[in-house]
């Protein structure tokens, strides 16, 4: 396994500072974040210019970081047919950097669930969007993976099983990241048997507490077990990145990034070794 950080962490610091931090700090490849979120900005988005992919190509050269992933989060079930429009073409546009980038995995989440009346008809909008972002991912050799987030339309490990059956089971996988389930009290232990095989991308994210009264705390501080949940990904045959996600810092855990930085990679790297 290999272990990486999302670029979410960085978002105030050009993508030439990140890669200098990531690589001083040891870490083995980079996560470029493509979301916007009310705390922090993307790296890339459907605007980034082939002139700043090509500076992102030399980058990776310079310090030997792959690129695991493009986390082009973005809501894929909202009831606005011009904004998920819009939306599934952001995606579409990332999947075109992935290629671009040699990066092998676009990871994507549904959005978030309005009311539980509106569960059955956000999924169906999800399924047509994630059906139209497959096709084009297909075209550019680019896999898809959904992750599960808590208090989205698509939130349980469960929601696999059923898109599987309705789409295509061979082209959707699975972007892990334990957190949410915690996040549910969903048991890790059943999550990781239904999704092992499927898993090409995992986050490495503490959690506490039962939505919607949760945090994400730093690695180490919640309650997930990242030994034996790193232990059984080994056992099940995964190779994959274990990219840390920091968003500790929006529940209060304030530290400074690089020592962020190098006590995440320091907890993760001490499990690997020892596999």
């Amino acid at each position: 396994m290999k272990i990486g950080i999302s670029t979410v962490l960085l978002d105030k610091e050009n993508l030439d500072i990140v890669f200098n931090k990531v690589s001083n700090s040891n870490y083995d490849c980079i996560e470029i974040n493509a979301e916007t979120l009310p705390w922090a900005k993307p790296h890339i988005d459907n605007k980034t210019t082939t002139k700043q992919l090509d500076r992102i190509n030399k980058l990776v050269k310079e310090y030997n970081l792959n690129i695991s992933s493009i986390g082009a989060h973005i809501d894929l079930s909202c009831l606005d047919v011009d904004l998920r429009n819009h939306n599934v073409n952001y995606v579409n546009k990332c999947i075109d950097h992935a290629n671009y980038l040699n990066s092998p995995i676009v990871h994507i989440l549904s959005g978030e669930l309005i009311s539980e009346d509106m569960k059955n008809k956000q999924t169906d909008i999800f399924y047509n969007s994630v059906e139209k972002i497959l096709n084009y991912a297909e075209k550019k050799n680019i896999k898809i993976a959904i992750e599960a987030i808590v208090g989205h339309v698509f939130h349980s490990h469960l929601d696999f099983i059923n898109i599987w059956k309705k789409i295509d089971s061979e082209k959707i996988f699975v972007n892990y990241d334990p957190s949410h389930f915690e996040a549910q009290k969903i048991n890790l232990d059943d999550t990781l048997d239904l999704l092992a095989k499927k898993i090409i991308h995992v986050h490495i994210k503490d959690a506490m507490g039962l939505y919607p009264y949760f945090q994400f705390p730093p690695i180490g501080k919640g309650n997930i077990d990242f030994t034996k949940l790193i232990t059984k990904l080994d056992k099940f045959g995964y190779s994959g990145a274990l990219s840390v996600e920091y968003e500790a810092q929006v529940y209060g855990w304030e530290k400074e990034k690089d020592e962020i930085l190098t006590e995440s990679y320091s907890v993760i790297n001490n499990i690997v070794k020892n596999l």
